[in-house]
C-alpha cells in the first residue's frame, strides 16, 4: 500500500509540473498567437499606394560567406535576376577567409558584374563585423541583409522596398522566408517539421506588423532597413537581425513583414546540424535578451507587450520547466525508497526516449503522429542549452554553416 501511494504522490508531483509548464506554454505558443488573430481579423486595412515606380530607391545588397562553394553561384544568380533597376542596385559581398572556391567563383561574377563589390577578410571576424564593414563601403538609401544560402524569388526586392517607399514610419522589413524540399529525404526528415513552424511563426509576425507595426523578428536571411536606423552591430552578436529588429522598435518606427517578398533557404536534412543551428540561436536569442529586457518596462505596450508573450516566455520556458522538475527530485529524493526511485527513473526514460526518438522506438503511425512533440522538445532542449553556452563562453560571432542540402 505504501509503495502504491508513493508512486501516487510522484506521479501527482509529475503532473503538477506539467500542468505548470502546459500553462507557461498557452501563452506564446496559443493564448498570445489567437488574440493576435482575433485583433487582426478585426483591424482596418491601409491599402494606399502612395508610391511611384520611377522612385524605386537605391540599395545594397550585402551578406557575409564562409566556405559556401556549394551555393554561392546559385545566390549571387538570384541576386542577379532580381526584377530591380540594375543602376540602383550594389552587391556587397565578404569572404570571411573560406578555404573552399567560394572566393574564386565569386571573384569569376566580380570581372562580368561591375555592381559586385568583393572584400576579402585578412582573419576570421565574423557576421557582424563583416556586415558592419560592408556597410560602411556604401551610401544606398536602403541596405538589405541576407545570406549565402537564401535564394531570392525575381520580386523579393521589389516587395520588400515597397512598404519602406509608401510609409515613412515603417524603416524595417522582413521577407516571406519560405523552405523548400519535396524530395523524399526531406519529408522525413526535421526540416518539415521546421518548415511548417517558420510558416506558422512568419504569419504571426506579419499580423503583429499589421496591428502594432511591430513584427517580433525578421529574419536575417532577407530584410530591408533604411541606411538611417541601421545600427552598427555589436561584436560578437549572433542574431543581428533581431538586435536590429529591437533597436528599431526603440526608436519608434515600425518593423513589418512582406509575405509577397519571397525567399527560399534548404533547411537542413540532417537532425544533428539543426540542432546545433538552433542552439546557436538561441545563445544570440540570450545575447538580445541581455541588450533589451528593459524594454519590457520601458515602452509596455505595444513593443513590450510582443516581446514579453511572443519571445520571452518562449526562451523562459525551459528553465521553468527544469526548475519544476529539481524542485520535484529533491522532494522524491528525501521522500521515497531506493526501489521506487530506480523504478520511476526506469520509466521516466523510457518515456522521454519515446518523445525524442519516436522513428526508433515506436510504429511509423504512432512515430509520424508524435514527431511534432518531438520536435518541440528538441527545439526547447536547444533553448536550454543556448542559455548555459551563453552563460560559459564569450562569443566572437565567428560561425561555421550547417551543411547544405543537395537536392
Amino acid at each position: 500500500m505504501s509503495l502504491m501511494l508513493d508512486y501516487y504522490i510522484f506521479y501527482g508531483f509529475i503532473f503538477e509540473t506539467l500542468v505548470f509548464a502546459i500553462s507557461l506554454m498557452l501563452i506564446p505558443y496559443f493564448l498570445y498567437p489567437k488574440l493576435v488573430d482575433l485583433i487582426y481579423k478585426y483591424q482596418p486595412r491601409d491599402i494606399s499606394v502612395n508610391f511611384k515606380p520611377e522612385q524605386w530607391p537605391s540599395v545594397d545588397i550585402v551578406f557575409a560567406a564562409f566556405n559556401e562553394e556549394s551555393v554561392i553561384r546559385e545566390k549571387i544568380e538570384s541576386i542577379l535576376a532580381l526584377n530591380y533597376p540594375k543602376d540602383l542596385l550594389k552587391i556587397r559581398i565578404g569572404s570571411d577567409c573560406s578555404t573552399d572556391s567560394t572566393d574564386l567563383i565569386i571573384e569569376e561574377f566580380q570581372k562580368r558584374e561591375k555592381i559586385i563589390d568583393f572584400v576579402k577578410m585578412e582573419n576570421r571576424s565574423g557576421k557582424s563585423v563583416i556586415i558592419n564593414t560592408l556597410i560602411q563601403r556604401g551610401k544606398s538609401k536602403i541596405i538589405v541583409g541576407t545570406d549565402a544560402n537564401i535564394f531570392f524569388h525575381p520580386d523579393a526586392l521589389k516587395e520588400m522596398i515597397l512598404p519602406l517607399a509608401n510609409d515613412n514610419e515603417i524603416h524595417l522589413v522582413g521577407g516571406n522566408l519560405v523552405y523548400r524540399g519535396n524530395n523524399k529525404i526531406f519529408l522525413n526528415s526535421i526540416a518539415k517539421n521546421e518548415k511548417s513552424y517558420i510558416n506558422w511563426e512568419n504569419n504571426l509576425k506579419n499580423k503583429e506588423g499589421v496591428i502594432w507595426g511591430s513584427s517580433m523578428g525578421v529574419e536575417g536571411g532577407c530584410y530591408a532597413i533604411r541606411r538611417e536606423s541601421f545600427k552598427e552591430i555589436p561584436f560578437g552578436t549572433l542574431m543581428e537581425d533581431f538586435f536590429l529588429t529591437m533597436t528599431v522598435l526603440k526608436s519608434n518606427k515600425k518593423v513589418v513583414i512582406a509575405l509577397k517578398a519571397i525567399c527560399t533557404e534548404d533547411v537542413s536534412n540532417e537532425s544533428n546540424m539543426e540542432f546545433k543551428r538552433k542552439i546557436r540561436i538561441s545563445q544570440g536569442n540570450w545575447q538580445n535578451l541581455k541588450y533589451f529586457y528593459a524594454t519590457v518596462l520601458t515602452n509596455p505596450f505595444p513593443i513590450g507587450l510582443v516581446f514579453f508573450c511572443h519571445k520571452i516566455l518562449r526562451w523562459m520556458l525551459p528553465i521553468f520547466f527544469s526548475l519544476g522538475s529539481i524542485v520535484n527530485i529533491i522532494f522524491w529524493l528525501l521522500q521515497w525508497s531506493q526501489i521506487v526511485m530506480i523504478s520511476i527513473i526506469f520509466q521516466m526514460l523510457f518515456l522521454i526516449l519515446f518523445i525524442l526518438y519516436p522513428e526508433r522506438f515506436l510504429p511509423k503511425t504512432l512515430s509520424n503522429f508524435l514527431k511534432p512533440l518531438s520536435y518541440f522538445s528538441w527545439m526547447n532542449i536547444a533553448l536550454f542549452l543556448g542559455l548555459i553556452r551563453y552563460l560559459r563562453t564569450s562569443e566572437n560571432g565567428i560561425w561555421q554553416p550547417t551543411t547544405r542540402n543537395k537536392l
